[in-house]
């Protein structure tokens, strides 16, 4: 497996109880869908990950817990604290509608109407009613900065992953979303 084959779907926060099972802090939505996972690559980096047999996984509060193959006591889970948990590209599974931050993160960001290009996809961010796209101005932009765009329907108009080009109609007073940068 390569490190662009991998996509990182939970962190692994500690060990809970005395028999090696896993705190796992899920970043799939439902955080529950993690469990649906068979075998997970941990590791600190998606190049240095190795594949573990998931014997058990469930929910625990807001985390997750879970079992894997070769992990049967707090000491044998104890270097897994901090690493992160990969599973394959081709195994995750997402609707028309549905795309993958890393999809997302490279693309090309253009205001619907006039195609003026507003920046690059940087990062996503999660602040509970809605994830927000992070856009880095283009270098050279007349005003230099970052916007803070809500991935909601209403603002972005259209996703074209095969052109790497998102369609966002900024509705009035959104550039009080924008940062310029100094």
């Amino acid at each position: 497996m390569t490190a662009e084959t991998l996509l990182h779907i939970g962190d692994i926060l500690g060990a809970h109880g005395l028999k090696g099972t896993l705190i796992v802090f899920s970043h799939t939505r439902p955080a529950q869908a993690i469990a649906g996972y068979s075998c997970w690559w941990i590791g600190k980096t998606a190049a240095s990950a190795k594949a573990y047999p998931v014997r058990r996984c469930w929910q625990h509060g807001k985390r997750m817990l879970a079992e894997i193959e070769g992990v049967t006591d707090c000491d044998q889970a104890a270097p897994f604290k901090k690493l992160k948990v990969w599973v394959p590209l081709d195994v995750v599974e997402t609707d028309d509608d549905e795309y993958l931050w890393e999809e997302l993160i490279g693309c090309q960001v253009l205001r619907a109407g006039s195609n003026a290009l507003l920046g690059t996809v940087t990062a996503l961010e999660e602040y509970g009613a809605q994830d927000n796209l992070l856009v880095q101005t283009p270098d050279g932009a007349a005003e230099p900065g970052e916007w803070l765009i809500p991935f909601i329907e209403d603002v972005v108009t259209d996703v074209n992953l095969d052109d790497g080009v998102l369609i966002v109609d900024l509705p009035e007073g959104m550039d009080v979303c924008f940062t310029p940068r100094s």
